[in-house]
């Protein structure tokens, strides 16, 4: 009896040590910077121009204006943004992707959900990142935003055509895998 408590004992130290988190798991995200897409992680997109982050309200106003107001309002805590850039049909694009932690999976939707982040008349993305995912088409560039957890993604490419509007899915696919 005393062997098979010991045996027992010892597969479960076993099974505790092997057993960790892993490198997608929400606790192991320390910040926004965290969720940004690595260069080159999507062949071909590498980092270009400039990464910020911002930890209160008056760095976000720093980097974005205006626009921080509505950030703010919704329990914003901090936000990540890199340039990237790659080739669409033989020219240089950039792409630009900025992440908001804003605190709770209820105020970024409340962002999501808010006219001032230019997302009024945006087409959903049905079956695609995050809780809930919108695209809008100008012509000549695109914004593609979604939610999910306590951040709220939004990012935008300089030209508008199917292959562009893929390459920006797949970015949100990719932060949103680090998310989940």
């Amino acid at each position: 009896m005393k062997l098979f408590i010991l045996t027992v004992l010892a597969i479960s130290v076993a099974l505790t040590l092997s057993c960790s988190k892993s490198s997608t798991d929400t606790g192991d995200i320390l910040t926004a910077e965290d969720l940004l897409v690595d260069n080159n992680e999507i062949t071909g997109w590498t980092y270009s121009g400039t990464r910020w982050t911002a930890n209160s309200y008056s760095e976000l106003t720093d980097q974005i204006n205006g626009a921080a107001d509505t950030y703010e309002q919704y329990g914003f805590r901090e936000a990540a943004y890199q340039e990237y850039s790659g080739t669409i049909d033989s020219g240089t694009r950039t792409l630009r992707l900025t992440v908001f932690d804003q605190g709770t999976n209820e105020n970024a939707g409340d962002t999501f959900d808010d006219p001032g982040t230019g997302l009024s008349g945006a087409t959903p993305w049905t079956g695609g990142a995050g809780d809930d995912a919108k695209y809008i088409r100008h012509g000549l560039s695109q914004v593609l935003s979604f939610y999910s957890g306590e951040y709220f993604v939004k990012m935008d490419m300089d030209f508008d055509t199917e292959e562009s509007l893929n390459i920006l899915k797949q970015f949100a696919l990719n932060v949103d895998g680090k998310i989940n």
